[in-house]
């Protein structure tokens, strides 16, 4: 018995180009996407009623900044590495 809360972020690829890139950023409560940032879309977007109020929030705060930046920080970066280390010799 209890609550589940999970974030997921997830790096969307076919190729090590920036532009082939995306980087998706769920939240989940209890199995249910509440909220998510799409570098596509470039901000929130709220599936639930919490979830609408939390993307208003945080598409006018710095989280969305900080979201925006991790498809270079975390999904370029890691792309690169990935491709160089495994898929390029498969």
């Amino acid at each position: 018995d209890g609550f589940l809360y999970s974030m997921t972020g997830t790096c969307l690829f076919n190729s090590t180009k920036a532009d082939d890139i995306a980087f998706i950023e769920s939240y989940y409560f209890n199995k249910l996407k509440i909220v998510s940032f799409d570098s596509r879309v470039g901000k929130y977007v709220g599936y639930t009623e919490f979830g609408v109020s939390n993307a208003k929030r945080w598409n006018e705060g710095p989280e969305v900044t900080r979201s925006r930046n991790e498809k270079e920080r975390y999904c370029v970066h890691n792309v690169g590495l990935d491709y160089r280390t495994g898929l390029a010799k498969s």
